[in-house]
């Protein structure tokens, strides 16, 4: 085998797993909300401890994430590796407008809005039952964090 055809037989596997990992632009490690629109950081453990994912403002309406199936927690850390979807258990919004968690996928059933720039150091109704993401929306029927 030429040393060409070994390097594409270790880079082509590798480019594949990259092609269906979660998008940087989506989800990342190393994110910090920083004003911008449509930005909030899921944790892992309570008090905003433990692994975490930061979502930003590219996926869906305005960003929003119907289904979290699929996001990994990214950051070292407790949970490192663990699905997001049914696994958060504190959340920091880091956008200018509510954000809302669903406990269902498609933005539907009990939820959490948190306030701009406000923590919710344990979530209420999507404790480790997360599974929607809406940036800019105020949910009905929600526990409010301000």
């Amino acid at each position: 085998m030429t040393n060409i055809r070994r390097a594409m037989a270790v880079a082509l596997p590798a480019a594949a797993a990259l092609a269906f990992s979660v998008s940087p632009a989506q989800a990342g490690v190393g994110i910090y909300c920083t004003g911008e629109a449509n930005c909030g950081t899921f944790y892992y453990n309570s008090g905003l401890t433990g692994s975490r994912t930061t979502f930003t403002g590219s996926g869906g309406i305005n960003g929003s994430i119907s289904d979290l199936a699929g996001y990994k927690f990214l950051d070292s850390g407790a949970g490192k590796g663990t699905p997001v979807k049914n696994g958060a258990a504190s959340f920091y919004n880091g956008s200018p407008t509510p954000t809302t968690i669903f406990f269902n996928s498609g933005y539907n059933g009990a939820c959490d809005t948190v306030a701009p720039y406000t923590n919710a150091n344990r979530l209420a109704n999507t404790y480790n039952n997360n599974a929607a993401l809406a940036f800019g929306a105020s949910g009905s029927n929600c526990y409010k964090f301000n």
